[in-house]
C-alpha cells in the first residue's frame, strides 16, 4: 500500500493524477492547500482508480465521504461491518470520528468518483435519512447522479467564483437525488418480494450474460408472465427491457472512457448484434454526442 506523501501530487498537478490514499483525510489538515474557501461544501475531490486495498481515516477532521463507482467493484470495511460497492453504486458516508475505513478492491481496479464534504450542508442531508446503517444505493436507470458527478469534477480544479456557485449547486443537486432515492426505496423494499429484487440485481450486476424469462421462470418456480407482470409493476419496465436499458447505460460510459469499437462495446454490455446494439443505444439517446 503506498503511502500518502509518495503519490500526493502538488494542486496544479492534482486534477491529472490519480490516486491510491492512506490516511487521506489527516492529510488535508497538514497540507492547507487542501483547505481552502474556493470550493464551498468540498475540502477536496477527485476521480481515481484503485487497485490495491486502501485505507481512509478521518481522524479529528469532521466530514463526509460521498463515492460514486464507474466501473469495477470493492468492499468498504468498516466497524466490523461491509458494504459492497460496485458500478453506479453510491455511498454517502458521515466520517467524523476518526473511525478507520478499509477499501478493498476486487482485480484489477475500482474506478471511482469521491468527494469529502464539508459537514455545513452534508450534514443536514445525511440526517434526513435517520439510517442505522451507511447509506449505499445502486442508482435507478433514471437516476442523474451519475451525469451529475461528472459535472461536479470538472469543477473541482477550478479556482473561481462561477466554479464554487457551480460546484454547490451540483453538490446539492446530488444530495437530494440521493436523498430521496434511498428514503423511497427504503418504502418500496417493504413490499417487492425477494424473487422481483434478485431477478434486478442480478441484472444490475450480470447484464454482459444472456438471459431469458425462462432461466427465472426455472429458478424461482413462477411462471414468466407474472414474473414479468410484477417486475413491470415495480420498476417501471418489463425486465428484458429492464436489462436492456443496463446495458445501454454501461455502453454509454465505455463509449465516452475508452476507444472500443462499436461492435466491441457491444459484445463487451451482451449485445453481440452490432446493428440491434447501434438500435437500442440510439433510441435511448438520440441527442449522444458520440454518433455512430
Amino acid at each position: 500500500m503506498d503511502t500518502i506523501n509518495q503519490i500526493m501530487a502538488p494542486p496544479e498537478e492534482a486534477p491529472e493524477r490519480l490516486f491510491r490514499y492512506e490516511s487521506v483525510l489527516s492529510y488535508f489538515e497538514k497540507e492547507h492547500w487542501l483547505l481552502n474557501d474556493h470550493m464551498p461544501g468540498m475540502y477536496y475531490g477527485g476521480r481515481f482508480r484503485l487497485s490495491s486495498t486502501t485505507q481512509l481515516r478521518s481522524d479529528s477532521l469532521p466530514c463526509f465521504l460521498l463515492l460514486y463507482v464507474f466501473s469495477g467493484s470493492g468492499t468498504l470495511l468498516r466497524q466490523g461491518s461491509s458494504l459492497f460497492l460496485t458500478e453506479r453504486s453510491v455511498l454517502f458516508l458521515n466520517c467524523e470520528g476518526g473511525e478507520p475505513l478499509q477499501l478493498r478492491i476486487a482485480p484489477p481496479e475500482m474506478d471511482c468518483a469521491m468527494f469529502f464534504l464539508r459537514p455545513d450542508e452534508a450534514a443536514a442531508y445525511y440526517d434526513l435519512l435517520n439510517a442505522q446503517a451507511p447509506p449505499l444505493l445502486s442508482l435507478p436507470l433514471s437516476s442523474d447522479i451519475g451525469y451529475s458527478i461528472r459535472q461536479l469534477l470538472e469543477l473541482v480544479p477550478i479556482r473561481s467564483v462561477l466554479a464554487s456557485v457551480s460546484a454547490s449547486k451540483w453538490i446539492v443537486s446530488i444530495l437530494s437525488e440521493l436523498c430521496s432515492l434511498i428514503l423511497t426505496e427504503n418504502r418500496a423494499a417493504e413490499f417487492i418480494p425477494d424473487y422481483i429484487r434478485e431477478m434486478k440485481e442480478t441484472f444490475d450486476l450480470s447484464y454482459q450474460a444472456p438471459f431469458h424469462l425462462e432461466d427465472f421462470e426455472s429458478r424461482f418456480s413462477i411462471h414468466k408472465e407474472r414474473l414479468c407482470r410484477e417486475f413491470s409493476h415495480y420498476y417501471g419496465m418489463p425486465p428484458l427491457r429492464y436489462l436492456n436499458a443496463r446495458r445501454i447505460e454501461a455502453a454509454k460510459d465505455l463509449l465516452l472512457s475508452t476507444n472500443m469499437r462499436v461492435y466491441e462495446v457491444g459484445n463487451a454490455v451482451g449485445i453481440e448484434n452490432t446493428n440491434h446494439f447501434i438500435n437500442l443505444f440510439k433510441k435511448k439517446h438520440r441527442d449522444y454526442p458520440h454518433a455512430f
